[in-house]
């Protein structure tokens, strides 16, 4: 019974997979980010995770299957950015501090989608995460963050880890504002963002495979 139940959910995990990174897909080219951004998301969140893994502190804690979600649920970081008006994501020029406040709602809006399924589909560990991801991956570890100002492991470790991926994302990747920084930049400002944007577990992780990262960088093309 326990086996038939365990083959429904991975079942139901990957039919819902498939359905949520279609929507992820349609955010992300919604706000014209590079096409392999979800994927490096995903992948350095991954390897993250499985540095962490080796430590004391959370070689229990993470496991095979977190290592599964945080990659799949990763690709929903985004999502709620559906929810935010064209004529603000889409502006071409320099946002004002009000429409920033209306993208900073993006967090919300992807969480409270994600709840409505959790409660459809009984908060299972894969929408947990996602909740959390969309949530909290804007939170910063000395509460400057938002969209709550959660404070150190308040932020759930999911959201903590795909923070740093995705600042490195942004730092490393073009945009129509700004060239790509190299690896040694974008590397030099996480760390010295460690204790104020970053855990500064993670960051020590971050540094133990920043070779990963570039690869992942290099190999994952927009």
């Amino acid at each position: 019974m326990d086996l038939d139940k365990t083959e429904k959910m991975e079942s139901f995990i990957e039919g819902l997979i498939s359905v949520i990174f279609g929507l992820a897909k349609l955010a992300e080219a919604r706000d014209k980010e590079p096409g392999g951004h979800l994927i490096r998301i995903a992948k350095y969140s991954e390897k993250l995770a499985l540095k962490l893994q080796e430590t004391e502190k959370y070689n229990r804690l993470i496991d095979k299957h977190f290592i599964y979600f945080i990659y799949q649920a990763s690709y929903l970081h985004d999502i709620g950015k559906l929810g935010i008006p064209e004529k603000i994501l889409l502006k071409p020029g320099k946002i004002n501090a009000g429409e920033f406040e209306i993208i900073k709602t993006h967090t919300t809006i992807g969480a409270n989608i994600l709840k409505a399924r959790g409660e459809e589909y009984h908060n299972n560990d894969f929408i947990k995460f996602a909740i959390e991801i969309a949530e909290s991956h804007h939170e910063k570890w000395n509460g400057s963050g938002y969209p709550n100002g959660l404070v150190g492991e308040s932020i759930p470790l999911v959201a903590r880890i795909v923070a740093l991926a995705d600042v490195y994302d942004a730092l490393t990747s073009e945009r129509v504002y700004k060239e790509g920084f190299p690896h040694s930049k974008s590397k030099d400002i996480i760390i010295n963002s460690s204790g104020s944007h970053f855990d500064p577990e993670i960051v020590d992780a971050f540094i133990k495979i920043e070779s990963d990262f570039i690869f992942i960088k290099e190999s994952v093309k927009n």
